[in-house]
């Protein structure tokens, strides 16, 4: 809660409004309070037993409301009207360890009717804490007559231990006043008297010893007299009053110290359950995500990987692959081996009657060697090239059937336009294998023509009329048209093997399904590890609330303790007194050590005027001496 009112009227109405739901505790620190319904109010809060602590200025406009409330017994803290010390200039009001109000409005008429004035009430611990310091700071400064200006700092936990020699010394000295009150003896007489004594005698310390047992005498005589026992009543009763009465302050003040104790472990553990809840949030929206952001939370995203594997593993099941090798892959591949070989041989044969072979058979007739009718087909092409023609011409020859197949399977390649793969499959079939068997056909007339003596005089249309051409472009049509067959056969066996070939649709999907879920999860790991963090200073937050409560149990005995042994001390203290009073110890003990004490004092006081500071010194000592002997 943060809320900013500006409007007087509404300002006045919210304060009374949170002041008549307080339930444990109101502290205020005001510069001018002069509206007496926000007086009603708290003092009706005070009715309820509701903790009041209040700081007003020293302004004389607040005495009326001062009045109230002090009269219904409810703490005020201010300096006397007009005191110059400082002005206590806050507006604040803090209420049941939580709601702090805090601005420029003053607690008036003028304020609420007349005046553009603001506050805001928030309920955040940091800010009521820091509040609630510079209350008890204050108060402090107040309370010991400090300017309020100045930074003392009020006693807080490490400053809550009691002052026990202070205090005992303070009872010691009230019980004294009491038997010296009682007894009507006046320790300034016997002062006095000393220093009258010394300066008649100059100083004698036989005189001074003459006295000084006279006194003793004067003082035993008091004690044994019968009329002391109405006075040892009195006394009696008188220091059992101020016993009572000490050890009522003692425990009232032990209370405030725990109540104080108890009041800063509440803030601080207020402070520290509101981070734990503040971590859980985050911790909760981590793992549930932010409806009003859209941020993903835990949950979402293993729905979301769990969607993907779902998607993934329906797509996986829609696939149709088969094995690539099997009985008839092994066939076609072997039929394969065989064609190329076939090929091979066929087409190197063709390359050597269409460049070689009738040169050779023009160079054996011009050496008068008849070498014979060629044959239709020659296997040993490949042997002869490499050896008359080199390695070169060997290696074109031995992969010149590739020509005609790559180019009637030319989308083997890749390529995807249908009538340039039409185009290039009639080439490499059937206009490449006509050109091969023309060629050849025309060699071999030319090769006859030689063996008869004749020209050759066949034309390149003539060709269709020779047997020759249609055996040639038979035997390598036929088998090309069958190795390109069993080529996409193979193809097609191995695209229904690869899930990518088989459908790169569902491929590229399960690609980006893939994608998403590693990046889910490293997202998810992210999440995970702040989640750890979160919960380590969750688990912190709790140790700090454990050590806090432990730390405030010890606080609490340390207090207990202490004020049990005050309590202690000033029982001892009492019972020593009352023993002394019933047995008239007291008189000779306590009264006669103050009287002889007062009366040294006075008589050592005026030997100066006399004597020098050696002799002085030696006189001082000697009445020392008597006082102890005596």
């Amino acid at each position: 809660m943060n809320d900013i009112l500006t409007n007087g009227s509404e300002i006045k109405q919210r304060i009374i409004s949170e002041i008549l739901n307080a339930s444990q505790c109101i502290y205020l620190a005001m510069a001018w309070f002069t509206d007496r319904d926000i007086a009603t109010a708290i003092i009706d809060a005070k009715n309820r037993n509701v903790t009041i602590d209040i700081i007003l200025s020293s302004n004389a406009s607040n005495e009326t409301v001062k009045v109230m409330l002090r009269g219904s017994n409810i703490s005020v803290h201010a300096f006397d009207t007009g005191d110059v010390r400082g002005m206590m200039h806050h507006k604040f009001c803090l209420i049941d360890n939580r709601i702090s109000i805090n601005g420029s409005y003053n607690y008036s008429y003028n304020a609420s009717n007349n005046n553009v004035e603001n506050i805001q009430v928030s309920d955040e611990p940091a800010t009521y804490k820091q509040f609630f310091t510079e209350f008890e700071r204050i108060k402090y400064n107040i309370d010991h007559n400090i300017d309020v200006n100045t930074n003392s700092k009020a006693p807080n936990n490490d400053h809550l231990n009691p002052q026990p020699l202070n205090l005992i010394d303070n009872f010691s000295k009230q019980l004294h006043d009491l038997v010296y009150s009682a007894a009507q003896i006046n320790t300034l007489e016997y002062r006095n008297k000393g220093y009258e004594t010394s300066r008649d005698s100059q100083g004698s310390l036989e005189i001074f010893k003459a006295e000084y047992n006279n006194i003793k005498e004067e003082i035993r005589a008091f004690a044994t007299d019968d009329s002391l026992s109405s006075k040892k009543n009195i006394l009696t009763d008188n220091i059992l009053n101020a016993f009572t009465s000490t050890k009522a302050s003692l425990h009232l003040e032990k209370q405030d110290k725990i109540l104080l104790s108890k009041k800063d472990n509440e803030l601080e553990n207020r402070h520290i359950t509101d981070k734990v809840s503040e971590l859980k949030q985050k911790k909760s929206l981590l793992e549930s995500g932010n409806q009003h952001t859209g941020e993903k939370g835990l949950l979402q995203i293993n729905k979301e990987i769990e969607k993907n594997k779902l998607e993934r593993s329906t797509i996986e099941q829609s696939f149709v692959i088969k094995k690539f090798w099997s009985v008839g892959t092994f066939l076609i591949a072997f039929l394969l081996l065989i064609f190329a070989c076939y090929l091979s041989f066929f087409f190197a044969s063709a390359l050597y009657k269409m460049l070689f072979e009738s040169d050779v058979y023009t160079t054996a007739l011009e050496a008068g060697i008849n070498p014979g009718i060629p044959k239709l087909v020659d296997a040993d092409a490949i042997i002869k090239i490499f050896k008359h023609q080199g390695i070169l011409f060997g290696f074109i020859a031995s992969i010149f059937f590739l020509f005609p197949i790559l180019l009637s399977n030319i989308k083997l390649l890749g390529s995807k336009n249908k009538f340039v793969n039409g185009l290039l499959f009639w080439v490499g079939l059937a206009i490449f294998d006509i050109l091969v068997a023309g060629m050849i056909a025309i060699n071999t007339d030319k090769i006859n023509s030689l063996l008869i003596g004749n020209e050759s005089k066949m034309q390149i249309w003539e060709v269709v009329k020779h047997g020759e051409f249609w055996m040639i472009f038979m035997f390598g049509m036929v088998p090309l048209i069958i190795t390109h067959y069993l080529i996409e056969n193979i193809t097609n066996a191995y695209k229904l093997s690869e899930r990518e070939l088989v459908d790169a649709e569902k491929t590229k999907k399960i690609q980006l399904l893939d994608e998403g879920i590693i990046d889910l999860n490293s997202e998810k790991e992210s999440i995970n590890h702040r989640i750890k963090e979160i919960e380590g200073a969750i688990n912190n937050q709790k140790n700090s609330i454990l050590n806090l409560e432990t730390h405030t149990n010890n606080l609490l005995n340390q207090i207990d303790s202490n004020y049990e042994e005050l309590s202690r001390q000033l029982k001892t203290l009492f019972d020593d007194f009352n023993n002394k009073i019933i047995s008239g110890k007291i008189f000779t003990d306590v009264i006669l050590e103050s009287v002889i004490t007062a009366y040294n004092s006075g008589f050592i006081e005026h030997l100066p005027k006399f004597y020098a500071t050696g002799e002085v010194a030696r006189r001082v000592k000697e009445i020392e001496q008597i006082v102890t002997n005596n």
